[in-house]
């Protein structure tokens, strides 16, 4: 897949990457889009999407609007939105949206629930 198509999700253009050799520990918080390839360790409080690439590490809990899941997320996920967890997911902590997809492959250790 080329670098600008890895960089889209539903047609949308993901505004900010923090790339693979990329290393962050704190608070973290973002109004549009952001994926992370890198590696993340802290709390994540976003009111767009937040894409964990394939690859990429997070240790955190995560809130935001929609949350795509292709790497590995130690921690509780929040949604207002949707989590969509991609076929090289794993997600070691609960997870709470209005729509859930977890597709084949996906390891996932936790707890879910829907949201109204």
């Amino acid at each position: 897949m080329s670098q600008v198509l890895a960089n889209y999700y539903n047609n949308k253009c993901v505004k900010t990457i923090l790339g693979e050799k990329t290393e962050f520990i704190g608070k973290m918080s973002f109004n549009d889009s952001l994926k992370i390839n890198g590696k993340f360790k802290g709390t994540i409080k976003a009111l767009g999407l937040l894409w964990i690439g394939e690859g990429a590490s997070v240790s955190a809990d995560i809130s935001a609007k929609s949350v795509v899941v292709s790497g590995t997320v130690n921690g509780d996920i929040c949604a207002t939105e949707k989590i969509d967890m991609l076929v090289s997911g794993r997600v070691y902590g609960n997870i709470k949206a209005k729509k859930i997809k977890i597709s084949d492959g996906v390891i996932f250790n936790g707890k879910c629930e829907i949201i109204k």
